[in-house]
């Protein structure tokens, strides 16, 4: 560029490329009936950083176009019109780099020249929309929706053409994108029902040890968090399998924010026995005690009850030693513990505190 953008523009350019993305994910989506929340994929639409954008606009225009035929197909032809790929059905160019198509009845994704990445012979390709970095196909899927003997394998195939992971008894799904090198990351559970963190170079991040994994801030470029569980328990790791927050009974984990350089976690100690599972907000009955912690495992604050949101607002209601105190959303103390009890009433939030009950408006802002 021959100008360097503000922070004002660049800001514009996000927001109309997030727009367009979404736009063309949602057209994908309609498309390619296979991506369902079956195969739930993530979506990075709107969260990818400005370095992402800067990099794809630099991409070479897509130099072939689809037409209809007569009959219904579609032919993928040069900027000539001479004919490329033939007899094409359900065909669409993705991120303007692949197309993905079927053959024959059987799906597969070539480039604008026509050379074959995937070839045309898997049953279902499953991709991330906003990303198409690798291609997640699968094998005997045909028979699972009328509850026949499921005799599925999953694999996937690089931008190259290359396999990361061959066609295995696995479960695969994309489990996050790194904007900064361009690279991808999916969770597999294999045969044995263990689940493990694959790049796409082939290198096991976590090699498969857990019964489930569950990234919790994919498309934030920022490494990796994810929370596992063993048997009974749960933990936070890092993409690099380093423990954030042991391996416990009766705690549930979940992103608090990722605003900061650092990101916060919320970690709830369940009552005994709980199966509850969600977001913390929809579980609040099965909560005894919150902590906020952060990414190197530091203790950032501890609640004596949920941690719980108010409504309208970008603050927190927690509890220590009988009084209610308020943080905001990046976990700092706005108000220190000193109130009895509180009421939300959406617009307006009522504080308690020797009887009387305040406004947090004036609170905060006294005049």
């Amino acid at each position: 560029m021959s100008a360097t953008p503000t922070k004002a523009n660049k800001d514009d350019r996000l927001s109309i490329k997030s727009m367009s993305l979404k736009t063309a994910c949602a057209s994908f989506m309609i498309a390619f009936g296979m991506l369902t929340s079956a195969h739930a994929t993530i979506n990075c639409a709107g969260y990818l950083p400005n370095s992402y954008f800067e990099r794809i606009e630099n991409n070479v225009k897509f130099a072939g176009k689809l037409t209809e035929q007569a009959d219904g197909s579609q032919q993928l032809q040069d900027l000539n019109g001479n004919v490329i790929l033939d007899s094409l059905t359900d065909a669409y160019i993705v991120m303007d780099t692949y197309l993905l198509a079927k053959q024959q009845g059987q799906y597969g994704v070539a480039n604008a020249a026509g050379e074959i990445i995937v070839p045309f012979e898997y049953d279902e390709i499953h991709i991330e929309p906003d990303i198409a970095t690798s291609f997640i196909v699968s094998v005997g899927t045909t028979g699972i929706a009328d509850n026949s003997e499921n005799t599925s394998k999953q694999g996937i195939i690089n931008r190259h053409g290359n396999w990361i992971y061959p066609l295995a008894d696995a479960r695969i799904q994309h489990a996050h994108y790194d904007p900064d090198y361009d690279q991808d990351f999916f969770t597999i559970t294999d045969d044995k029902g263990l689940t493990g963190l694959l790049d796409d170079r082939g290198y096991w991040a976590v090699m498969p040890q857990y019964d489930s994994m569950r990234s919790l801030n994919a498309c934030t470029g920022k490494p990796l968090y994810l929370h596992v569980r063993l048997q009974d328990k749960t933990a936070l790791i890092d993409q690099n399998n380093d423990i954030i927050i042991p391996l416990a009974t009766n705690q549930h984990i979940e992103l608090f924010n990722s605003y900061g350089e650092v990101p916060l976690f919320l970690r709830s100690t369940l009552v005994a026995g709980s199966t509850a599972e969600g977001i913390s907000e929809d579980i609040q009955d099965d909560i005894e005690s919150a902590q906020i912690i952060d990414a190197n495992g530091k203790l950032i604050l501890s609640s004596d009850a949920p941690i719980k949101k108010l409504l309208y607002h970008q603050l927190y209601i927690y509890k220590q030693a009988g009084k209610i105190g308020l943080i905001n959303d990046k976990g700092n103390v706005v108000l220190e513990p000193q109130f009895n009890s509180y009421r939300d009433d959406a617009d307006e939030v009522w504080l308690e505190k020797q009887g009387k009950m305040l406004r947090l408006k004036h609170l905060i802002n006294p005049e």
